[in-house]
């Protein structure tokens, strides 16, 4: 009898351990407690994300992000680190969620990334442009720019992902993004568009990535074969 409780007495303890115990980063993953985690956040914005809001960083300088006047966003998916960056990384699907992306289209799959064609329109007109995709695995981490020896209608296009490891069911993300237009848009009306549409499209990421990719956006049609 005492060999039995002996027995079922640590596994008891086992099964009433918290998850956060119990469970582990994948190799590679940061986690939020690293110092990046939550750079350039008040307390005030780390409880609104941690309530599930999608929060613009304000606080970095501009000398601070990887490229002048790149917009910065924060936010947690409720969905574990590997589960996320296995939707992140099919780039191609992004017209499926994408409010104003008519297309993308996997141009080329590459050891590490991809390079993807996109379509929008805007004003009736046509922009063509292809990026140049980046995957670190061993880190969670994705950034990209414009295709070399492509026709891109955009003088300029870069971001990145980097993902933090909060529990099994959730992850923090950061996101990053600064585009040029070359249409004669000044930089800081460019930047105040952004600052302004970046969070409804985040939005509709995150219910994207939280459905396992099954929610589309509204009138969303698969792309036909070429």
């Amino acid at each position: 009898m005492r060999g039995l409780k002996n027995l079922v007495f640590p596994l008891v303890i086992f099964f009433l351990l918290p998850s956060s115990v119990l469970s582990s980063p994948p190799p590679g993953a940061p986690t939020d407690k690293d110092p990046n985690a939550y750079k350039g956040l008040s307390a005030d914005e780390i409880a609104r994300l941690k309530k599930g809001e999608i929060v613009v960083i304000k606080e970095l300088s501009r000398e601070e992000t990887t490229s002048k006047g790149m917009v910065q966003v924060a936010l947690i998916f409720n969905k574990r680190i590997d589960e996320v960056w296995s939707l992140m990384t099919q780039g191609f699907r992004q017209e499926e969620y994408l409010p104003n992306l008519d297309r993308s289209i996997l141009e080329k799959k590459l050891p590490d990334g991809d390079i993807i064609e996109n379509r929008l329109k805007v004003f009736f007109v046509e922009l063509r442009f292809w990026v140049r995709g980046y995957h670190y695995p061993d880190r969670y981490y994705i950034r990209w720019n414009l295709a070399e020896g492509y026709k891109n209608d955009i003088k300029n296009l870069e971001g990145f992902w980097q993902f933090y490891y909060i529990d099994e069911t959730h992850t923090l993300a950061r996101y990053g993004t600064h585009t040029e237009t070359g249409f004669g848009v000044p930089a800081k009306v460019q930047e105040f568009l952004a600052r302004r549409d970046i969070p409804e499209s985040l939005s509709r990421l995150k219910k994207w990535v939280e459905s396992d990719g099954a929610w589309k956006k509204p009138g969303y049609k698969p792309s036909p074969s070429d």
